[in-house]
């Protein structure tokens, strides 16, 4: 493709603001229906307890899962969108720059999520219904394999375990969003050898971050089971639908007249490339996962799959192999789909749809058969099954708060690096 014709001296000095009020009815709408569903929430959180006896889930227990679901979806997005700012200062990218202020603000939203974990790590009722072996050593239960694991299944380690993590990314997303907004005011070259140094040493600690933080809030919701491969798979979804996010969040700013001098479809064609590449490296790591399990077959890991292979789990399970990898990968395969806007926009969608039935396959089936015998004979929210409104609740209430703060904050600083020295290069992207 021949040269797009940006110069340096048709770039705005002090870059492109957004005005948020374009946005208005959607952030209106998401504030509205986000606060609501939020408040909804907290109270089921605190005031569903109830008294569901030995076995049975309260509402506030069933509703933990919902939540946890509804809250880690959301923070994979903004882990993605962090990963991509690493990637691009790590391997010296120059075509990304048009699009890393993008990916700079997504990342910068890992606070706000993690407000939403806080209910159900400091809540009793919701915190022992998620994760049994807090119940089991709050009754001096006795158990081997937790006594095993006592050094790390602890209280007071799994809260500093969890503080560590956010407070890592978050100022992990900080100070590279800090030192590209610097630039953009002073101009200075040593912004961006700067990130580039750090980006380098921050990587290691974003992958231990991520890897413990799937760890400790995913795997360990049942604690007598382990992979080691957990870690790399969530990663990979995040990964997945942090670019897909940051695609379909060009396209909106696209669409009011934000960054057409400086991203193109060459651009959407390279951002398509790395869609692709996730899908595919999703589906080697799920597949490596359960053929390591499958030819073993030690109970205590296989146990996974017999769960989501039971109770219509498995129709969900079968829908993620096509339509977490097969259907993406030969959509994706064709040029023309990562060289057309509405196509590519179209798969990113797709792959965050299929990523959030991922997370949902991977939380809510520990929930177990309680959730379908919630005070039977009682006032029943729960026979029946419609614990997926508890679900839609949570994911309203999460998705609902996060996006009208990600649009809030979309115009405090200019959408593209308006200083970075190799701003005209991305501008001026052939590939």
């Amino acid at each position: 493709m021949a040269d797009h014709g940006t110069s340096l001296t048709s770039l705005p000095v002090e870059g492109e603001r957004v005005e948020v009020s374009k946005f208005a009815k959607v952030t209106t709408l998401a504030a509205g229906i986000g606060g609501v569903a939020t408040l909804i929430g907290l109270g089921i959180l605190l005031f569903g307890g109830g008294d569901g006896g030995r076995g049975v889930a309260t509402l506030s227990e069933s509703f933990a899962y919902s939540w946890l679901f509804a809250s880690y979806f959301f923070f994979t997005i903004c882990v993605g969108g962090l990963f991509f700012v690493l990637l691009h200062h790590a391997s010296n990218s120059g075509w990304g720059v048009a699009v890393r202020r993008v990916m700079e603000h997504l990342a910068n939203m890992i606070p706000f999520a993690f407000l939403f974990f806080i209910p159900i790590l400091v809540l009793k009722a919701p915190r022992e219904g998620l994760y049994e072996w807090l119940e089991l050593l709050r009754l001096h239960e006795h158990n081997a394999l937790l006594e095993m694991k006592a050094g790390y299944l602890n209280v007071t380690f799994f809260v500093v375990r969890i503080l560590f993590y956010f407070v890592a990314l978050s100022g992990i997303a900080y100070l590279l969003r800090k030192w590209s907004v610097d630039q953009d005011r002073d101009g200075s070259v040593r912004k961006t050898f700067l990130a580039r140094r750090w980006s380098c040493g921050f990587l290691p600690v974003f992958a231990v971050s991520t890897t413990f933080v799937a760890i400790d809030l995913l795997m360990c919701l049942d604690f007598t089971w382990f992979s080691t491969m957990w870690g790399v798979y969530i990663f990979a979804g995040s990964a997945l639908s942090g670019m897909a996010v940051i695609i379909l969040t060009t396209t909106a700013l696209r669409s009011q007249g934000y960054l057409r001098q400086v991203v193109t479809i060459e651009h959407y064609h390279i951002m398509g490339k790395l869609m692709f590449a996730f899908t595919v490296f999703w589906a080697y790591i799920s597949f490596s996962q359960f053929f390591l399990y499958w030819y073993a077959k030690v109970p205590e890991e296989t146990k996974f799959y017999h769960l989501r292979n039971t109770d219509h789990w498995h129709f969900v399970s079968y829908f993620l192999v096509f339509g977490h990898f097969v259907a993406p990968f030969l959509f994706l395969l064709r040029q023309k789909a990562k060289k057309d806007m509405r196509q590519i926009c179209a798969a990113a969608g797709w792959v965050l749809f299929v990523h959030l039935i991922d997370i949902y396959w991977i939380v809510i089936p520990e929930r177990g058969p309680s959730l379908t015998a919630y005070q039977e004979g009682g006032p029943d929210l729960m026979v029946g099954g419609p614990t997926i409104l508890l679900d839609l609740l949570a994911f309203l209430a999460v998705g609902g708060v996060l996006l009208w703060v990600y649009l809030r904050t979309i115009g405090r600083y200019s959408i593209y690096p308006a200083r970075d020295p190799r701003l005209l290069e991305s501008a001026r992207l052939v590939n």
